[in-house]
């Protein structure tokens, strides 16, 4: 109440002192009421948690977790004298265009093919007023409210991609043209990591040959929010060539040194060998009383649980091999968003949970019912994020062989029609 009560007052006396101005300079006033301040202050809030929070702090003061993974120190944006010398509509463009484009780190990403008009102003509304001098916004008239329609690809993209791919996809010319996006054009570390470099929100790279497919990297990259439209990345406004040329390096790509080597790799072709029965590993997948229980936990087509990734179209983006080091050794590689944290209160309570949210106040957890948890940070003593999975890691001692080949081909057998093209 007392936060609501601030910036009303903030917005009411500061939209007065707007008003006088514009009178006195003879421009005619479109000024908002303060409760649509509000209501646009509440969704930037909501957008910089979700988009910015990781890297700029949860008070904008450039100290995110993922501050110590990349090269640029992300800006202080409570910092007065950065307030000072932007104005609204430089601040817009860098969050809609990205830090390339404004001459800055390119390693922050474009939201103009994400979000709507109307959400990168309220961010801007928020971003001001995470300073001391909560100068007021003023967006636009008739801005759009609707977030952008980026195109969808097709089944005829994804054919001309594996053909071009065959052909020209692990030629020195593409992998070399691939490198240089990453490194220094588009804002991939960021986010992501390759060898040791880069940021931690999204997954790590290092390993993209074995986890993905190409196809499914093509697709993903030239536009997340089609597979996952509440996803953290944003659209890049990748190019066709852009995004063929970064799938050319992340697929050709070796990371240095010591590779962590899979514990399941000496067991391929005892697994992968038979090809399996679909039908049978869709029962194994869903009955609730078998060894394994899948459904528990993983969601397919509407039907299942939520506690670990979706699986609706893994057979279109994970390759056998990932998923069948992902159902013997899970703990090999945790999906991105899944990982376990575990919270010791200060009445010595032990709670564990995926970490889904975070605020100012506390943690949002789901536990292994399914079950959202909030955690408040008052009452924490001390937290830490497992590198365990929650998934069972012994399902190699209790399922046979032609059960994992059975679970594997069902699997395989989730795809997208649009993608259904593929061979592999």
């Amino acid at each position: 109440m007392q936060v609501f009560i601030k910036y009303f007052l903030i917005i009411a006396v500061l939209i007065l002192s707007d008003e006088s101005h514009l009178l006195a300079s003879g421009k005619k006033s479109h000024l908002m009421k303060p409760s649509d301040s509000l209501k646009i202050l509440n969704q930037g809030k909501v957008l910089f948690l979700k988009f910015c929070a990781h890297c700029h702090g949860m008070h904008g003061g450039g100290d995110g977790f993922n501050a110590e993974f990349i090269d640029k120190d992300p800006a202080d944006l409570s910092d007065p004298k950065f307030q000072a010398k932007r104005s609204n509509e430089k601040i817009f463009r860098a969050i809609s265009l990205g830090g390339s484009k404004v001459k800055k780190s390119h390693l922050m990403p474009p939201f103009g093919h994400t979000l709507s008009v109307e959400e990168i102003w309220s961010l801007v509304l928020y971003i001001r007023n995470l300073g001391i001098n909560n100068i007021f916004v003023v967006p636009p008239k008739d801005i759009q409210m609707e977030r952008p329609r980026n195109p969808e690809l097709t089944r005829q993209d994804i054919i001309y991609f594996l053909k071009w791919f065959d052909e020209y996809g692990q030629t020195k010319e593409q992998t070399d043209a691939g490198k240089i996006l990453i490194m220094n054009k588009k804002s991939c570390l960021g986010c992501h990591q390759l060898n040791e470099e880069g940021g931690r929100i999204g997954p790590d790279l290092n390993r993209s040959s074995f986890n993905y497919k190409p196809e499914w990297l093509y697709a993903w990259i030239s536009n997340p929010q089609i597979f996952r439209p509440h996803t953290k990345m944003p659209n890049l406004g990748l190019e066709p060539k852009e995004a063929r040329a970064i799938v050319s390096y992340l697929v050709s790509f070796q990371p240095d040194g010591e590779v962590k080597k899979s514990k399941i790799s000496e067991l391929l072709d005892k697994y992968l060998t038979d090809k399996g029965d679909p039908k049978r590993g869709y029962e194994i997948f869903n009955d609730p009383e078998g060894i394994a229980n899948c459904a528990k936990c993983h969601l397919v087509n509407g039907v299942g649980g939520f506690v670990g990734p979706e699986l609706s179209f893994v057979g279109t983006s994970r390759t056998r091999e990932f998923l069948l080091e992902s159902i013997l050794d899970p703990s090999a590689v945790i999906s991105s968003g899944y990982k376990t944290m575990m919270i010791l209160t200060k009445e010595r309570k032990f709670i564990t949970g995926i970490k889904k949210n975070e605020d100012d106040t506390g943690f949002y957890l789901m536990n292994k019912e399914g079950k959202e948890v909030y955690i408040p940070k008052s009452k924490i003593k001390k937290s830490k994020t497992q590198k365990i999975s929650t998934m069972p890691g012994n399902f190699k001692d209790l399922l046979k062989v032609k059960d994992v080949a059975d679970i594997l081909a069902y699997l395989s057998e989730l795809t997208l029609p649009a993608m259904s093209a593929s061979v592999n």
